[in-house]
């Protein structure tokens, strides 16, 4: 695995995360829930159980793990609030062991892949999932596509606060995965036959939507701040507004998902 204790990675993020980071598009979340075989998916690195929730809107059985205590919680919290407990399950466990995962139909990974030793991953993944199932990899910004145009002014200011070696959690410096996209990685492990959507999405924030999703980032969470917090809130906020002062912020992205089977399947 690529960090030793990964339950830290996001630290002192989950609310954040429910409050400010945009959905993904529900094109891709529909490809994903009408996936073949019938049968749970597991949400692998569900976080506060955004994706698992909605596939589980969407009529299927979800199982959501995550190695943060604090992420299931406020997974199971969101799923009581959205009458959802019936047909999602939470666990905490690692991506690298899932040791209580049973078999499951598919297994779907949102913005959490190049935090795993995919590699390592996929293989236990082979071990879990039933023949004819699969792996989906969603993200929020395909690979050679821009970021939202307020990534570079934030990064000022990060810069600035904590140096430019981004940090993964308090005290962890990230490490950069292989230098394979997420396409090859899988089209070199046992789910080598790939189809690829994208699509343009666009979205709309205010400034406070703005300023709480950097606090979901690993690399400016609350924890990684520490005492900077305020400050570094202020500078933000005082940048932003200069650069936007209607508070309406739009960017077109483009996310994607790589849905990926077996060969022989």
């Amino acid at each position: 695995m690529l960090y030793r204790d990964p339950a830290i990675l996001f630290e002192a993020t989950a609310h954040h995360y429910l409050d400010a980071r945009p959905s993904h598009p529900g094109l891709l979340l529909d490809q994903v829930a009408a996936l073949s075989p019938a049968g749970t998916i597991l949400d692998l690195g569900c976080g506060p159980g955004s994706v698992a929730l909605a596939l589980a809107e969407r009529g299927r059985d979800v199982i959501g793990a995550d190695a943060s205590p604090a992420m299931v919680d406020a997974a199971r919290s969101a799923a009581a609030r959205r009458q959802l407990l019936g047909t999602v399950s939470w666990l905490v466990d690692d991506a690298h062991r899932l040791a209580k995962v049973p078999p499951v139909a598919g297994a779907v990974i949102a913005d959490a892949f190049h935090w795993f030793d995919r590699a390592a991953v996929l293989r236990r993944l082979d071990e879990l999932v039933v023949p004819g199932g699969f792996v989906a990899v969603i993200v929020s910004f395909t690979a050679g596509t821009p970021k939202p145009w307020w990534y570079p002014l934030v990064d000022r200011v990060i810069d600035r606060h904590l140096g430019p070696m981004r940090q993964a959690g308090p005290g962890i410096f990230y490490q950069q995965p292989d230098p394979r996209d997420h396409e090859r990685v899988l089209r070199d492990s046992a789910f080598g036959r790939i189809t690829v959507t994208r699509t343009d999405h666009r979205i709309r924030l205010t400034l406070d939507q703005v300023m709480a999703w950097q606090y979901t980032q690993a690399y400016s969470s609350p924890a990684v701040l520490g005492d900077r917090l305020p400050a570094f809130g202020r500078d933000v906020r005082a940048l932003l507004t200069a650069a936007e002062p209607s508070g309406d912020f739009t960017a077109v992205t483009q996310p994607g998902l790589i849905i990926a089977y077996r060969e022989e399947d």
